[in-house]
Formats: C-alpha cells, sequence, structure tokens
C-alpha cells in the first residue's frame, strides 16, 4: 500500500483520539486539527513541526529511520528488534507467542515514533490466521526524510588524505602482462574482473571494458577480504532488505559531505541497525580494507584514523594530456602508455580501436565500424578530436564513418543476398527464426554469417545455384 493510503487508512481506523492528541502535541499542530480526522489527515503529511521531532530522536533511532527512509518499504513489528530489542525466552523463540515477544517494542516505537508523528502504522490485510501484532505495518512517509538529523557522526579536516590511488593503475597494467598484487578474488567463483583482449577487444571479465568495473573490481576485493559473521535469526525472519556490513559502510561513508571525514567506530551502530544483526561487526577491518584497495582515502588525526570517499578515483590527480599517454606510430596506429593513460580515455579508444599487444605496449588500430557504432557518444570527447588531428588512421577512419553516417548502417559478422526466386524467398524467411534475416528492398536479405550453411542448403535443396559478389 502507498503511503497515501496507509496514512488515511490509519486517520480513518488504525489510531484512537488519544493518539492524535499525542501526535498534534508533538507536532505542534493547534487544537483545530485534533478535531476532524479528516483535517488531521491532511495536516500529518505536512512539515509542520516536522524537523523539532526529528531532532529531539535518540541518534539510533535516528539511524533506524535512515534505514526506513532508503529501502522505502512498509515493514512489520520484527524488524524494529534492530532498535529496541525484544521480550527474550531462557527455553528459545518457539516457546514464547509473537505478541508477547514483541509487546514492549511495540509499545517504544508507538510511543517513541508513532505518538510523535514521525511513523504511520496500520493493521494489514492478511490471507492466513495471524495475531493484530503481526498484522502491524508502519512506514516512513519519504516527504519527511530531507528532514532527518544527518546519519553520521562526522569531524572536519582540511587535509587531503592518504589515497592508494596505485591499485587502479596496477590492476590495468594486467592488460599488458604487469604483476599484480594478490587478490582476493583469485581462485574462487566470484566474479571475474580478468583483463584480457580477444579480437582487438579489451574486456573486464568477459564483459566490455568500461571505466566503472575497474571500480566494482575494487568494491569485490573489499569484500572478499572483509570477514564478516551474521547472527542466525530465530523467530521471525526479516525482510530481505538488509544490506551486507561492506555495503552499510559505503553507503554511511557516502553520506559525508565536503572535508568531512568518520572514525571507523562511528560505524557501530549504523552496521548494527542497517544489517538486522547482533554481531560486533568488524569496523576498523572494513575500513583498514576499503583504505588499501582504494575504495576509502585515509587520515590520522590524534591517533586516530578517519575515512572518506575519493573525490573521482578514476581521475589521475596529474590530469595529463593526450601527448604524455599517446603516441603516434609511423603507420598511424597509436601506441598508449598504461601508467599515465586516464581509465576513461581508455574506455573511448576500446569503443572506437582495434587493441593488441606491441613489443609489450598497448596498441590501438582505428576500426570504422566501432568507430561508426560508437559516433553519436564519442565524438564530443576530446581524445577523439586528438586522434583525428594527429593520427593519419584515425581521421582516415573517422571521415568514412562520418560520410557514411545515415547513409549506410555498418555492421559486422553479417553477409547480404539477393533471392529473385518469391517462393525460396519464403523459404529461407520460415526457417530463420527471430531476427536471423532482415528483408531489403530490392530482394535482398541480410543475416548473421552464422547462418549461411542452413541457407545454403536450402538454396541447394532447392535447385538453384548460389553465385558469390566479390568487392572490386
Amino acid at each position: 500500500m502507498d503511503t497515501q493510503g496507509m496514512l488515511k487508512q490509519m486517520c480513518k481506523s488504525d489510531i484512537n483520539d488519544s493518539d492524535i492528541k499525542a501526535i498534534c502535541k508533538s507536532r505542534g499542530f493547534s487544537a483545530k486539527e485534533a478535531t476532524s480526522r479528516d483535517v488531521f489527515e491532511n495536516f500529518f503529511i505536512s512539515t509542520i513541526g516536522i524537523k523539532e521531532v526529528l531532532d529531539s530522536l535518540t541518534y539510533k533511532e535516528v539511524v533506524f529511520l535512515h534505514l526506513l527512509n532508503k529501502i522505502k518499504k512498509e515493514v512489520g513489528i520484527a524488524y524494529f528488534e534492530r532498535l529496541y530489542g525484544c521480550a527474550e525466552s531462557p527455553n528459545g523463540y518457539h516457546h514464547m507467542t509473537f505478541t508477547k515477544r514483541y509487546k514492549e517494542t511495540f509499545k517504544k516505537a508507538k510511543n517513541n515514533l508513532v505518538r510523535k508523528g514521525v511513523l504511520i502504522v496500520i493493521e494489514g490485510e492478511t490471507y492466513s490466521k495471524s495475531t493484530k501484532m503481526e498484522r502491524l505495518r508502519f512506514s516512513f512517509p519519504p516527504e519527511f526524510g530531507e528532514f532527518l538529523p544527518p546519519l553520521v557522526k562526522a569531524s572536519k579536516f582540511r587535509e587531503a588524505g592518504d589515497f592508494k590511488r596505485e591499485v587502479l593503475r596496477d590492476k590495468l597494467l594486467e592488460i599488458a602482462g604487469g604483476r599484480q598484487r594478490p587478490s582476493p578474488l583469485s581462485n574462487s567463483n566470484r566474479r571475474s574482473f580478468k583483463l584480457t583482449i580477444k579480437d582487438g577487444n579489451l574486456s573486464v571479465g568477459g564483459e566490455q571494458f568500461r571505466a566503472k568495473y575497474l571500480l566494482d573490481w575494487q568494491q569485490a576485493c573489499l569484500r572478499a577480504s572483509v570477514k564478516t559473521d551474521t547472527k542466525t535469526r530465530g523467530y521471525q525472519s526479516y525482510p530481505s532488505h538488509d544490506m551486507t556490513p561492506v555495503d552499510v559502510a559505503l553507503y554511511a561513508i557516502s553520506q559525508l559531505g565536503e572535508h568531512e571525514w568518520l572514525p571507523a567506530d562511528s560505524l557501530a551502530v549504523i552496521l548494527k541497525i542497517f544489517t538486522g544483526d547482533d554481531v560486533n561487526h568488524p569496523c576498523e577491518q572494513i575500513c583498514e580494507a576499503g583504505w588499501e584497495w582504494g575504495c576509502l582515502v585515509k587520515v590520522v588525526a590524534d591517533k586516530t584514523a578517519y575515512y572518506r570517499l575519493p573525490d573521482d578515483p578514476l581521475e589521475d590527480a596529474t590530469s595529463p594530456t593526450p601527448e604524455q599517454y599517446l603516441q603516434i606510430a609511423p603507420d598511424g596506429t597509436v601506441v598508449l602508455d598504461l601508467v599515465k593513460i586516464p581509465y576513461t580515455v581508455l574506455e573511448v579508444l576500446a569503443s572506437v580501436a582495434l587493441l593488441d599487444i606491441h613489443n609489450a605496449n598497448l596498441r590501438a588500430t582505428a576500426n570504422t565500424i566501432k568507430i561508426g557504432n560508437a559516433l553519436t557518444t564519442v565524438r564530443k570527447e576530446g581524445v577523439f578530436e586528438w586522434l583525428r588531428e594527429n593520427s593519419s588512421g584515425f581521421r582516415t577512419a573517422i571521415e568514412i564513418a562520418e560520410a557514411r553516417w545515415g547513409k549506410q548502417i555498418i555492421h559486422e559478422d553479417l553477409m547480404v543476398a539477393q533471392v529473385k526466386d518469391l517462393s525460396l524467398k519464403v523459404q529461407i524467411e520460415k526457417s530463420c527464426t527471430g531476427s536471423q534475416l532482415v528483408s531489403l528492398p530490392d530482394d535482398y536479405i541480410a543475416f548473421p554469417c552464422g547462418v549461411l550453411p542452413a541457407i545454403q542448403k536450402i538454396v541447394g535443396a532447392s535447385g538453384h545455384v548460389i553465385k558469390k559478389a566479390r568487392n572490386g
């Protein structure tokens, strides 16, 4: 149910007059709003008094509301166990009813959050036999999110901090056989991030190269290097909104403002509430591993380590010019300096050129087909214009692609045939499924090269002869 529907139900039947008076008092509504439930409903979702109420909550309650604001889902009373705890039986969860287990939890949620006017609560519908406590559903209105106090307790420093920028660069050198640091992803069933060149195409784990995949690799190494325990949950399983400890840490640190830093131990409360686990999460281990793998920047002040995200991990501090990382060979190919080339520039080159390793260097050769496919996305890139001006090979290929743009579609692995016999053409079309064949004007058809043997078989069986045309 959406927020408006839940609010309407709550105001109509799921809270009593005493609850409404308490909410009006907390939010600063006038006595008039308490006299009519319809009027109260309109005022509840307003911003009147919401900042003052949110500022009055405990830090743990603020963190919990940040979680609800992030997941944007309604939750049951069991979800509040991570905030307020619950009753426990010495004989285990199965010897205690749901209502008894969460009775005190509900009292705290109602008095501290519902009656202060920051949460909506309703009795939800269910098709199975259940208690009222099990049917309760809570929602944090998204309109209140911007008024929440900060999620993190930050400190301000203007220091640049220590950033292991070389981690990404060393990964990139893998292309030319550079020595790699031991990775926790090695010899595992985790996603592969190996950099390879096949048929002139650069890929990361089999996917076309993208600079952001290098950041994905860093975070995968961070996750694999952090050992976290999880508590086996008991009586009531929680909704699957929970994040891993590493994801929670990165999300919390991403909330920092300019010049703000976070000590590792400040993550403890956030990790407990966001993950829903009572175990002591290794906050220091997560942050140190994040720094070691180039995901975080670190500064030490008064013997305490503070962390934040790098401003732009894909941006080099020196901002080199193309002349510093590209060298034009006499044949018009381009030699790339993997130590200096910006990651985003390599992504552009990988999209418009065929790459290979030559004399332990990465070399790029202009490819008209790739340029034609990427023309609309790369033509405004500075390095693309630099290649046009400085490499004869790229200049020629770019001019050809631009001349054909809008007039001719450039394809790889495609064949074209002219079939004048209508019955034969129908047979061929019926034999091809999906998008294997496209009909063109003047009796022409286009199809992938892999479909050719099947078409040759049909043509041969019909008694026709195939004539091949060659480029003159």
